[in-house]
């Protein structure tokens, strides 16, 4: 099971994949943000959503209910796997299933719990792989595209050369990790730069994003495609993986351009790529700014220095720099 945000799921599918080829039967507990991903991931004969993480008084009296409702869809669990450190989500997990339970805590809450850990600034598929009980491989995140939304993608892009660019990103299914990201105007002059270099630009993102895909959008009115808070993420996976190059933040985005193939650029700012992405998966564009990376693979604490200034010590000519050697194997410029 993973229950948390989008990208984080996408990070753990390696280790579900090869847990779920082992034999078993196995049912995923997800909440909204990620229910996605498991509902593609082969392997798994059943997906339960819950109403997790629970926002505010609010969400814990639901989740609550919930619990007390659903207990029943857990009869005959016989193991689980958690992905989380969190004591109150594995005492959860435990009051739902009442079996054994591998996880990522650090000091096991019982008998009946294997606590593996998480090692902070090792990359997060190693640690997945580590608490699902299996072998490293493939660091790659798994999702399937089905064939309507191929189709539908094609009607959307179907030729041309397309750089996607997501100017929103860090929206957690409890936050808004505003010191995640890049200023729009900043997006906006690498689509102007693009255009001009006979690309078209499709601006992807979530609900929340649309002030900064559109002000992208506009940077090139004739020769760009908004899909921001359009499209599902099965619909953006299948647009992505028709772009020739990909530009944005660390994100959900970001990750799931990595799952279908789609070259990618990525700026970071207080995440460490490192622990996040595996060698040469992306193209790494860091800050300067000496305090980051000062979140790897932990809940994320927000800035602390009280400003997002490591954002902002990314320019625009860098971010180009790197963005145009991509665009250019492309073209064999």
């Amino acid at each position: 099971m993973k229950t948390h945000a989008f990208g984080d799921a996408l990070l753990a599918t390696p280790a579900v994949s090869a847990l779920t080829a082992a034999g078993g039967s196995w049912t995923a507990l997800a909440g909204p943000a990620s229910v996605e991903v498991w509902r593609r991931q082969k392997g798994i004969a059943r997906v339960i959503c819950a109403p997790f993480p629970p926002e505010g008084a609010g969400g814990m009296i639901r989740l609550m209910a919930w619990t007390a409702a659903g207990r029943h869809l857990f009869e005959g669990v016989e193991h689980s796997v958690v992905f989380h450190a969190s004591p109150s989500v594995r005492r959860w997990i435990r009051f739902l299933t009442h079996c054994g339970m591998s996880s990522g805590g650090s000091v096991p809450l019982g008998r009946w719990e294997d606590a593996r850990g998480f090692d902070t600034g090792a990359l997060a598929s190693d640690s997945y792989a580590r608490i699902a009980g299996v072998p490293s491989g493939d660091p790659r995140p798994l999702f399937e595209v089905s064939p309507d939304e191929a189709r539908r993608a094609a009607e959307l892009i179907g030729g041309g050369r397309w750089l996607a660019i997501a100017p929103g990103g860090g929206r957690n299914p409890r936050d808004v990790a505003t010191v995640k990201q890049w200023p729009a105007d900043r997006f906006a002059g690498i689509a102007r730069r693009a255009s001009s270099g006979g690309w078209r630009i499709l601006v992807v993102g979530g609900r929340g994003d649309e002030v900064a895909a559109a002000l992208t959008a506009l940077a090139v009115p004739e020769g760009s495609l908004n899909m921001a808070g359009k499209a599902g993420w099965g619909l953006t996976a299948a647009l992505l993986a028709r772009c020739g190059a990909f530009l944005g933040v660390d994100s959900g985005a970001a990750h799931l351009a990595t799952a279908v193939g789609t070259d990618a650029v990525v700026l970071f700012g207080p995440t460490d790529p490192d622990a996040l992405y595996a060698p040469g998966l992306v193209k790494v564009v860091r800050t300067t700014s000496p305090c980051a990376p000062c979140y790897a693979n932990e809940v994320f604490p927000g800035c602390r220095t009280g400003g997002s200034s490591c954002m902002l010590n990314i320019q625009t000519d860098e971010a180009w720099e790197s963005l145009e050697q991509v665009l250019n194997a492309h073209t064999g410029a």
